[in-house]
């Protein structure tokens, strides 16, 4: 089981309600990934590499749930899973990274909307 947060690529509705009832179909939009989405994962595995980027004996140290990240991302959103031992280190980072590339991030477990 992993912490999981989406991140959208804007538009995002104002109203939280109406950006919750959107998120799923945000996350199931097809078409190629924009280009901010990669810039978001350049950032992130600067700090925190990808598992698919750490050696073997590493692996147990990473922060995310599964790699290559990349393959998480969509035409509008990203899903991306990290261990329950690191989140309160990483989504900091990942809220404040993705909200400076003009992203939104949702939190389904703390039920927030962190907005650019």
């Amino acid at each position: 089981m992993s912490y999981n947060v989406a991140v959208v690529s804007p538009p995002v509705p104002a109203d939280d309600q109406a950006a919750w009832q959107l998120l799923d179909s945000l996350i199931d939009q097809r078409g190629p990934t924009p280009a901010v989405l990669h810039a978001l994962i350049d950032r992130l595995t600067a700090r925190y590499p990808c598992l698919c980027d750490l050696p073997d004996d590493q692996i147990d140290d990473g922060v995310w749930s599964d790699g290559p990240l990349r393959t998480n991302l969509g035409y509008r959103a990203a899903v991306l899973g990290m261990v329950y031992s690191r989140v309160e280190e990483v989504l900091p980072f990942q809220v404040e990274t993705a909200n400076t590339l003009g992203l939104t991030v949702f939190g389904w477990q703390e039920g927030q909307i962190h907005r650019p």
